[in-house]
């Protein structure tokens, strides 16, 4: 057990403080706002959540107050209750830094200009556009341009005999 109430944890090059000690403390308080804003913009009551995730309202609500650290195994049902991705649940500094260390930087200006957009039906169509992009195949499209291409150049070389022909005629 931990006797201190906080703990240093080494992530990338940054070292962070986490209050361990017996909520409500700034880590609880922290993911239960998440949980909170998460539920609003769901428009969902304590009440429809808590059914959601198999719990009782007064746990949504301890939850939310940061008055509980609750398991890991409640994450995934959130997720999918309120459709955020796990690592929403997880205050700012913790899980980005994690994940963004393995990024390469083009990743991480990607990711980067993706969170600065203003709307979530922007970034579904910038994402759309991403898939589209990621789905196509390059191989096709070059086979199909250099069939075109020899097509033009056929075009071009017969008309180029049709006017020789034309101009000894002449």
């Amino acid at each position: 057990m931990i006797n201190r109430t906080t703990c240093q944890v080494l992530i990338g090059a940054d070292l962070m403080l986490f209050e361990t000690g017996k909520p409500p403390n700034k880590h609880t308080k922290a993911m239960g706002e998440l949980i909170r804003k998460a539920r609003e913009e769901a428009g969902l009551s304590q009440e429809e959540l808590a059914k959601k995730i198999s719990r009782r309202r007064a746990a949504v609500s301890d939850m939310e107050n940061g008055k509980v650290e609750f398991s890991a195994w409640v994450l995934p049902y959130l997720s999918s209750a309120l459709k955020k991705p796990v690592g929403y649940f997880f205050p700012k500094g913790i899980i980005e830094n994690i994940q963004e260390d393995s990024l390469t930087p083009l990743e991480q200006e990607l990711l980067s200009n993706f969170r600065k957009m203003w709307d979530e039906r922007v970034q579904r169509l910038a994402l759309a556009q991403i898939k589209s992009i990621a789905n196509l195949d390059v191989k096709a499209i070059i086979y199909d341009s250099i069939d075109i291409v020899e097509n033009q150049k056929q075009l071009e070389n017969d008309t180029i005999e049709y006017i020789k022909k034309r101009k000894k005629n002449q």
